[in-house]
């Protein structure tokens, strides 16, 4: 036969891997087969039977034998489902219809357009479900994302998990963004990150922190520690310990807080408790704010029960009457509707009302009048001309009323 190049050569039919060719190996021409070849580059050729129009490219004991599947390269990757593709890797199954795994080892695409980008034993088994990579992933409903990170599992419609460790998003809509041990279990509900957080009621949020729970629909906690967001839109800003039972409560911030009633307020401080309808308290330590619309500013050991009653600051003062105030000083008690203690110590207005005292150790033996320690009064008038009745004026050292 006449010597010919290569291009002039016709071209083959299809290699079934049994045709021998010659190579020069240690100087000695010899003899191998298209097989032994394809090997060097992961195998060529396939043993077994592929679906209809399906393509087994690189790589050994790949199958793919779903209608029109792939498999692109790698060691024991299966692509089952028609359409499906299984880029490369080992190990991996990609046996939902459109189903696609990129790479990795031990993943698994399960169902109707479900992808595993990569990663290590993840799945996705519900239609249109995605895990990204990481190890030990599970998106098990449909439309739901993993991101990576370490056995998280994103199985509500439509969740996802970013990544973090062993996090669940098992509702509709639920999203984990990362950390650890956190579960958002309602509908729309988010856990931002942190470590064993839980996001338990209906659109509500846990930004971060540890051990924070949210579990009233629409509730909040930024982030602290071991805070309690159990009223319906309640909000606890951070701190540790706190708990807002109340609806639309809200807590800044501190430890051992307690907001229970409906749009009650503590902004702060220690062992505040505020108990009353739309009840406040600025910050201090183990004030208490019981009845409607009561207030506490701060200071500590105080308390406002009365309706509408205000304890601007100071120690162990009781605020008891309707629309009562006590500025600040200690162990001062306004128990008479509209009765005010400006400060000072150990004040009382007992039971008359209307009363104001400003000075030490007074108690209020009539309504209506005013209660001082000393009085010094500058500046007085030294003649009635022009005074209206009732006003005081000095006459000649001797205080006359008009």
């Amino acid at each position: 036969m006449a010597n010919k190049k290569i291009s002039q050569l016709a071209s083959s039919a299809t290699l079934t891997g049994t045709e021998e060719l010659p190579l020069v190996q240690g100087g000695v021409t010899l003899k191998t087969t298209s097989q032994d070849i394809a090997n060097l580059a992961g195998g060529l050729f396939e043993e077994g039977t592929g679906g209809a129009a399906s393509t087994q490219r690189v790589g050994s004991s790949n199958l793919a034998d779903g209608v029109s599947s792939t498999v692109g390269g790698g060691i024991s990757n299966t692509a089952s489902g028609n359409y499906s593709i299984v880029s490369g890797g080992t190990t991996n199954t990609a046996s939902g219809y459109y189903a696609t795994v990129g790479g990795g080892q031990g993943n698994t695409a399960s169902s109707y357009y479900a992808t595993v980008g990569g990663g290590y034993i993840n799945q996705a088994t519900a239609d249109s479900s995605t895990v990204s990579g990481g190890d030990e992933n599970t998106a098990s409903g449909e439309y739901s994302s993993v991101g990576g990170g370490d056995e998280n599992i994103a199985s509500g419609e439509y969740s996802t998990v970013g990544g973090g460790y062993q996090n669940t998003a098992s509702d509709y809509a639920a999203t984990i963004g990362g950390g650890s041990s956190n579960e958002a279990s309602a509908s729309y509900s988010t856990v931002g990150g942190g470590s064993n957080n839980q996001a338990i009621g209906g659109t509500s949020i846990v930004g971060g922190g540890y051990g924070n729970i949210a579990s009233a629909a629409t509730s909040t906690i930024g982030g602290g520690n071991e805070n309690q967001a159990s009223g319906s839109s309640s909000t606890i800003g951070g701190g540790s310990n706190n708990q807002a039972s109340g609806d639309y409560s809200i807590i800044g911030g501190g430890d051992g807080n307690e907001a229970s009633e409906v749009q009650s307020t503590i902004g702060g401080g220690i062992s505040n408790t505020a108990s009353g309808y739309r009840s406040t308290i600025g910050g201090g330590y183990y004030n208490v704010a019981s009845s409607d619309t009561s207030t506490v500013g701060g200071g500590f050991f105080n308390t406002a029960s009365g309706p509408s009653s205000t304890i601007s600051g100071g120690e162990d003062n009781i605020a008891s009457g309707f629309k009562s105030f006590i500025g600040g000083g200690q162990m001062n008690v306004a128990s008479a509707e509209n009765s005010a203690i400006v400060g000072g110590a150990y004040n009382n207005t007992s039971t008359f009302a209307s009363t104001i005292i400003a000075g030490s150790g007074i108690t209020a033996d009539q309504s209506g009048c005013t209660f001082v320690s000393k009085l010094s009064i500058k500046s007085i008038p030294t003649s009635a001309a022009g005074l209206p009745s009732g006003s005081v004026w000095n006459n000649g050292g001797v205080l006359n009323i008009v």
